[in-house]
C-alpha cells in the first residue's frame, strides 16, 4: 500500500510550490498560522555524470511566522526534520542549515559513485501537507521519499500535532484517556480495513504482534484520528504503511475532558 494512499482524501490544503528557493505564504479562512513553504531543487553536478550517476532533491519545507508560538513550533519541526536528515551534516539548528545538509547528500553520492565504480542515482524527496489547521488545531504532515541504494526506496510519514494554546507538541496522551480501548480500536480497524476476521493471528497475516504500541504519528480531525504505522513499525516492509481513520463518533468518548 503506498503512503499517499489514504491520506489524500483528509487532506484540508494541497501545497503545490514550484519555485525553487522562495517562500509562498498559505493560509485558510480559519488560520490563525501563516504557514510557509521553503522549498530546496538541487541535482548533482554534472547530472548525469561520466557514470551515469546523478543525486537529486527536492524539500518543501514548511515553516510559521508571525504567531507567538512560531518559535516553539518551529524548533519541533527542525526536530523532526533533522531525524529525517541525521546521516547528512551539519546537525540541523536552522533553516541555514539546510543548505549544507543538501551539499553533504550531494557529496555522499559523489563520494559513493566512484567508490563502487558503479551508476548511482540518489534521490531525496521530502514535502508536507497540512491535515487541519485552525484555531482549535494545527498537524502537519511530512512525508518522505529517499533513495541512496538497496533493494527499496526508504519511506515514511511523520506527523506533528501542536497544542494551538500553548505552541507545544501534542501526545496521544494529550487527548485519550482510555489507551487499551484505542487499541482495541485500532486493531478493529485495521482488521476491517485489510479484509481480516476476529478469529485470525495477525502474526499469521505478517504483522510482529497482535497487540502493538500507540501511534507516533497521529492527527486528531473533525473526521475522527488518523493514525499513520510506517514500514517496520508493525510489521515488515513488505506490508507497506498502515494508515487508519478512526471515526470520529467511536473516538469521542475515549477524548479527556
Amino acid at each position: 500500500m503506498s503512503s499517499s494512499s489514504f491520506f489524500f482524501s483528509l487532506i484540508i490544503c494541497l501545497l503545490v510550490i514550484s519555485c525553487a528557493n522562495n517562500s509562498s505564504e498559505l493560509k485558510n479562512e480559519k488560520n490563525e498560522f501563516f504557514v510557509k513553504t521553503k522549498a530546496y531543487q538541487r541535482k548533482s553536478n554534472p547530472c548525469p555524470d561520466e557514470m551515469g550517476s546523478c543525486a537529486e532533491i527536492n524539500f518543501k519545507i514548511p515553516f510559521i511566522e508571525n504567531h507567538q508560538y512560531a518559535g516553539l513550533i518551529n524548533q519541533e519541526i527542525l526536530k523532526e526534520l533533522e531525524v529525517i536528515m541525521e546521516n547528512f551534516s551539519p546537525p540541523l539548528k536552522s533553516l541555514q542549515d539546510i543548505s549544507s545538509k543538501i551539499d553533504s547528500f550531494i557529496s555522499q553520492h559523489k563520494s559513493f559513485s566512484k567508490e563502487v565504480n558503479f551508476p548511482q542515482n540518489w534521490t531525496f524527496n521530502l514535502h508536507f501537507e497540512l491535515l487541519e489547521n485552525n484555531g482549535n488545531s494545527l498537524s502537519i504532515l511530512l512525508n518522505t521519499d529517499r533513495y541512496t541504494g538497496g533493494a527499496h526506496p526508504f519511506n515514511s510519514i511523520r506527523i506533528l500535532s501542536f497544542n494551538t494554546k500553548n505552541g507545544k507538541r501534542n501526545l496521544i496522551s494529550s487527548y485519550i484517556k482510555d489507551e487499551q480501548k484505542l487499541k482495541e480500536l485500532i486493531i478493529k480497524e485495521v482488521r476491517r480495513k485489510r479484509n481480516i476476521s476476529d478469529s485470525v493471528n495477525l502474526t499469521e497475516e505478517g504483522f510482529y504482534a497482535n497487540e502493538w504500541p500507540l501511534p507516533e504519528n497521529f492527527a486528531l480531525l473533525s473526521q475522527g484520528l488518523y493514525i499513520v504505522y510506517n514500514a517496520y513499525e508493525i510489521g515488515p516492509y513488505v506490508l507497506g504503511s498502515t494508515e487508519i481513520l478512526i471515526p470520529i463518533e467511536e473516538i469521542k468518548p475515549l477524548l479527556k475532558d
